[in-house]
């Protein structure tokens, strides 16, 4: 009778413990980033206001040993929206993508905010890399390519 209910129970416990762990789920990434890698180290600011032109919207690469650092400042997203970042390589280019992690909210902001965000981009192979960084809003902007934001040519230990 005791392990009828002790099953069970470590079932549900196993299922919600993997429901929280979002670097296991699937993203809802655009064509062509299924193969891609989540980036290591994300770190988002809070919101230092919504009263942004967005102007200044970009990004610098350094390189490390075996790693690119990203500082993406005033990442146009909406207020409260969280997001994570992707990367893929092909030769010595290596693309990195930042969207929302809710790609379908039912509710949204109405508001926009300018977020600065770092990660590193890990594991690259020592060398010359052009690292390009795009971002993608969620699913309610019609259409919701990743759109440019900045690039450069960056050299990994």
């Amino acid at each position: 009778m005791k392990n009828s209910i002790v099953a069970p129970l470590a079932i549900a416990c196993a299922l919600v413990l993997g429901a929280c762990s979002s670097n296991d789920s699937p993203a809802d990434l655009p064509d062509g980033w299924d193969q891609s890698a989540r980036v290591k180290s994300f770190a988002q600011a809070a919101c230092p206001g919504s009263d942004m032109t967005f102007s200044d919207e970009g990004a610098s690469f350094s390189g490390g040993a075996g790693n690119i650092g990203v500082v993406y400042k005033q990442a146009h997203f909406r207020c409260e929206q969280k997001v994570e970042g992707f990367w893929k390589a092909a030769g010595d280019a290596v693309d990195i993508l930042v969207q929302p992690i809710d790609m379908n909210p039912a509710a949204v902001a109405m508001c926009d905010c300018g977020y600065d965000i770092t990660f590193v981009v890990d594991p690259v192979s020592a060398g010359l890399h052009t690292a390009t960084l795009y971002r993608r809003w969620d699913a309610i902007n019609h259409p919701n390519d990743p759109v440019l934001i900045d690039s450069a040519q960056v050299i990994a230990q």
